[in-house]
């Protein structure tokens, strides 16, 4: 019996730490996520309260932009 709840003890012991070592963050691989491009464009449509419809300033159409972050 004791040797029953001590491999008890073992294994939730393993499986916790293996929950836990999945569960931290990894460090991102590639580009600084704030570094990238920027380009000036025109808003040529609302179309709902998180997505716009864009052209650059050339009047080519870029299609649409969610902005991210945005509560209603």
């Amino acid at each position: 019996m004791k040797a029953l709840i001590g491999l008890a003890a073992a294994a939730i012991a393993v499986l916790t730490a293996g929950g836990i070592k999945a569960a931290l963050p990894v460090t991102p691989a590639g580009p600084d996520p704030s570094e990238g491009n920027v380009t000036q464009v025109r808003v040529t449509a609302v179309v709902d309260g998180d997505t716009l419809r864009v052209e650059d300033l050339g009047s080519r159409e870029l299609g649409r932009v969610r902005l991210l972050g945005i509560v209603h």
